[in-house]
């Protein structure tokens, strides 16, 4: 079953390079990256709360937004700043730069997060872990420099 999801999060995050590059592109057209990051998330939340909508036939549950932990509203945050600074790093860098490095950032996060099972159940650091983060950091070289 794992397999299934591992499936799922690699198609999730595999068009990524063409919102950013879309919006790397609207930033010249409307003073900056911030400006196109902001026209960004009106756009994906517009998209948003009618895919909600729809998936929900209408219900909107609210009751229980009083009792979400501080950190349960990170993620907005969090997603503007990647969005903002990819926008910004993307014209420079091009995609395969900007997303090698966005990854190996992620798998990094990731091995903290997993090893101290913070907002994730607990996954050890262990030498074939910290070999994968070694070779990913290695891809991310042979990306830049060749």
């Amino acid at each position: 079953m794992a397999i299934v999801f591992l499936v799922r999060g690699i198609a999730a995050d595999r068009p990524l390079p063409v919102p950013t590059g879309s919006s790397a592109r609207l930033a010249a057209f409307v003073g900056g990256p911030i400006r196109a990051s902001v026209i960004s998330f009106a756009v994906g939340t517009v998209v948003l709360v009618l895919l909600a909508l729809v998936a929900t036939r209408g219900v909107v549950s609210t009751g229980r937004l009083g009792s979400v932990p501080w950190w349960g509203w990170l993620g907005g945050a969090v997603g503007a700043g990647y969005v903002a600074s990819a926008v910004a790093a993307a014209p420079r860098l091009g995609a395969l730069n900007l997303f090698a490095a966005v990854i190996f950032g992620q798998i990094v996060c990731s091995v903290v997060l997993d090893h101290y099972g913070v907002l994730y159940r607990e996954h050890s650091l262990n030498a074939g872990r910290l070999a994968g983060v070694v070779l990913l950091a290695a891809g991310v070289a042979l990306v830049r420099f060749y």
